[in-house]
């Protein structure tokens, strides 16, 4: 790698940091149009982890700039390709193939042609890109100069971590042999209907090349059309698929842009999803498995389970955690809400980002840096079919859904399960069962009730809202009661079942505890 290519990938990157800094200053849409497309052009013509980002935007952006990187850009020549293809081969592709293809479309790291076997079998070949390694170590370079800045710097992200796991990723992205196998795997052990994960040639695969049976179908843009069962069947496989995939497996698609998956109808009319390109897919082992089931099991049941133990379990500093472990168990129902009850859940509902911050605050930054440096792409197979489940406009059971994909052995060995040693932190680690369930409020006039009102504990942390404003306003005044500092003590300590306060206003007598 010379200094001149790393240079130049350094260019592309100030190139799109600054096309995507006027997009956000944009307000105009016709000019919002414009930017995006030039900064959809940047980023198909970086490639590599570059044209990735570009592909994150296609994710959250139904813009047709961004989701032009998802159905494809400019690919290679196939004059140019052939001689890779016949160097991977280690023969001519005549005594391969009977015909292949002009490919129609490129990805990030390397383009697909169609082509037919010297037996007919219709497959299609994955070739990586020439000196694509090259621009992708350039890449890599660049990101190892970032520095701390921000919430990474004042939060202690440990940023090194974060450059490891991308590095690793990649590195494993580059090489078509582990896909192929890591496919193979995938396709063997995720049995679910309508999934379908093409089979591999393993005997024509190399580090450059991958050969798979041929998918077709449509993205998830083209099947609007379809009628709300069909979209509804279509969901349930992409839930099943990462609930089993995750807890059963061990190994996760973590690549959700919606140009990996195509949708069609089989022999029978039932709908089918092919999952695509497992370049990018997340080894979780048994030990994490089983706490984070036996973390969402504790949530919805809320039995002793200790949600900091199974966070240190997942892979968190728990040292870390130690300092908000009061905020813990409330903190996994924001998390795990859509498995919290038995019904269709509307994620569109689902405001997490907005809960997590009204939660812990500026301390949210805190427990994202307390995580592990891979998690980052377990949220964002959660995020993709999030995405997906809203653009098919469709809702469905979660819990449910988990317990058919894993089944009611494994929820049981996951409840059961002990989890590793950890070392004592400083703050007694709470438990689901340890949380107050209502939060209570009665005023007395004279000695009489005259209100008496229940409501789920967690709304305590907006009860300066809930509170009417004439009695607030009395209560500030009072300076007997911070109520301030009763919000920062029940973040920090947890919502336990305790006295909040008692406020004496005249003949009338404000109580509030939680239960």
């Amino acid at each position: 790698m010379t200094i001149f290519k790393t240079a130049k990938r350094a260019l592309k990157f100030f190139r799109i940091g600054l096309a995507a800094k006027k997009l956000h200053r944009t307000q105009d849409e016709t000019e919002r149009l414009l930017a995006k497309k030039a900064l959809a052009g940047l980023f198909a013509d970086a490639r590599g982890i570059t044209m990735k980002v570009g592909q994150l935007f296609a994710g959250n952006d139904g813009a047709t700039p961004f989701q032009e990187l998802v159905e494809g850009i400019e690919p290679l020549p196939l004059k140019t390709m052939i001689p890779l293809l016949e160097k991977e081969l280690g023969r001519k592709v005549k005594s391969v193939f009977r015909a292949i293809e002009p490919a129609i479309a490129a990805a990030s790291l390397g383009q697909v042609h169609l082509a037919e076997l010297k037996n007919g079998e219709k497959v299609a070949i994955k070739i990586r890109y020439p000196d694509i390694t090259d621009a992708v170590d350039a890449e890599l370079r660049l990101v190892g100069l970032m520095p701390g800045v921000g919430p990474v710097k004042r939060w202690g992200f440990d940023l090194d971590a974060y450059k490891t796991s991308l590095r690793n990723n990649m590195q494993r992205e580059l090489d078509y042999r582990s896909e192929a196998l890591r496919q193979d795997y995938f396709g063997r052990i995720i049995q679910v209907p309508g999934l379908k994960v093409p089979s591999v040639y393993l005997d024509l695969c190399s580090e450059r090349l991958l050969v798979q049976s041929r998918a077709e179908g449509v993205l998830i843009n083209k099947i609007a059309q379809w009628s709300e069962q069909d979209r509804l069947e279509v969901g349930k496989i992409l839930v099943l698929t990462l609930f089993k995939s995750l807890f059963v497996a061990g190994e996760v698609h973590g690549d959700p842009h919606p140009g990996n998956v195509f949708y069609a109808h089989d022999d029978y009319g039932q709908p089918q999803a092919t999952l695509l390109d497992y370049g990018c897919t997340i080894s979780i082992d048994e030990v994490r498995r089983l706490a984070l089931l036996k973390l969402i099991v504790g949530c919805r049941e809320r039995n002793p389970t200790k949600p900091l133990e199974c966070f240190a379990a997942l892979g968190f500093d728990s040292k870390k955690l130690a300092a908000i472990s009061g905020a813990l168990p409330a903190l996994c129902q924001l998390l795990f809400q859509p498995f919290l009850v038995n019904h269709s859940f509307d994620t569109a509902q689902w405001q997490l980002g907005q809960s997590v911050n009204e939660l812990l605050g500026d301390y949210r930054w805190w427990f994202r840096s307390a995580g592990p440096a891979d998690l980052f792409l377990l949220m964002r197979a959660f995020q993709g079919l999030i995405q997906q489940l809203q653009r098919l406009e469709v809702n469905l059971p979660w819990w449910p859904l988990l317990q058919q994909a894993v089944g009611a052995e494994l929820i049981r060995q996951a409840t059961n399960y002990n989890l590793p040693t950890i070392e004592q932190p400083r703050l007694t680690a709470l438990s689901f069962d340890q949380q107050a369930t209502l939060l209570c409020v009665r005023v007395n006039e004279d000695g009489e009730q005259r209100v008496s009102v229940k409501m789920p504990a967690e709304a305590v942390l907006d009860l300066e809202h809930l509170i009417p404003e004439d009695v607030l306003a009395r209560i500030v005044a009072s300076g007997m009661i911070d109520l301030k500092q009763v919000d920062a003590s029940l973040r920090a300590n947890g919502i336990t079942p305790q006295q909040l306060f008692v406020f004496e206003d005249g003949r009338k007598t404000y109580q509030v505890w939680l239960e």
